[in-house]
């Protein structure tokens, strides 16, 4: 059965005074698919992104989630919607264990305060959240770090951490920004297989990116940015292939 779109990016564009960072770019992802945004530095990609949740306003364009425009919706309230992100720097709380950054994950999706549930003092969700956070935390297999601090694991378990977090609430569309960004070779095979996990349940995923190797290996669908403006769609076999990519990366 052939699957709809989750996602619509319609005709974005964005202004940071008299640079246009975003030039009326649109593209879709599909439900249950992979979707890569990527391109070199300054293409445009974590502006496009922070539009898509709400951090920055779009000059034009609109972005549709199952029918529903996220401009009429505050950042926050994007995760009931059944859409969660990660930062390309590690946003980690030193101070909380693994267990509890996770638990922080579901702040949108329970009554009370999550920090009062973390420290204890609200036993009526206490116990239902550390359930969910400890099923996400087996399903990454990361299960073993739970009791640790972020100083005290290694960088590649803190992406998986981050991801957990985001995971934890259950969402339809995972957005993932430069998730491979300073791992090493081991911690890189790691997470292209959680992300291939992550889509056998069923969630769909876009992801950002300027490591090309890294999304032919994972992603479905590639869209290539440069300058603000989509330059090429489509599979990886043939994006890669596409000579305005090729400029783009290397150059004349």
């Amino acid at each position: 059965m052939e699957k709809g779109d989750i996602l619509k990016i319609k005709n974005i564009t964005k202004h940071f005074g008299g640079v246009k960072a975003v030039d009326g770019v649109s593209f879709s992802v599909r439900e249950r698919q992979i979707k890569a945004l990527v391109g070199p530095n300054g293409a445009g990609k974590t502006t496009l992104f922070n539009i898509v949740t709400g951090l920055y306003k779009a000059d034009s364009g609109e972005v549709i989630f199952k029918g529903k425009n996220l401009f009429s919706y505050k950042p926050y309230e994007l995760i009931n919607l059944g859409i969660s992100r990660t930062f390309q720097n590690i946003q980690l709380v030193d101070a909380l264990t693994v267990k509890e950054n996770i638990a922080l994950g579901l702040h949108s999706k329970i009554k009370s305060n999550p920090v009062s549930v973390i420290l204890g003092l609200n036993k009526g969700h206490e116990k239902g959240v550390f359930e969910k956070v400890e099923r996400v935390c087996r399903f990454l297999k990361i299960e073993d770090y739970l009791y640790k601090y972020p100083n005290q694991i290694p960088f590649g378990i803190k992406r998986l951490v981050e991801i957990a977090r985001a995971l934890v609430s259950e969402p339809e569309l995972l957005l993932l920004d430069e998730p491979a960004a300073g791992l090493n070779e081991d911690e890189t095979e790691l997470l292209l297989k959680s992300i291939f996990r992550i889509w056998e349940r069923g969630i769909s995923i876009l992801l950002i990116e300027h490591d090309m190797e890294f999304v032919t290996n994972c992603s479905h669908s590639i869209v290539v940015m440069d300058s603000g403006k989509k330059i090429a769609e489509g599979l990886p076999s043939e994006v890669m292939n596409d000579y305005r990519v090729i400029k783009a990366y290397m150059g004349e």
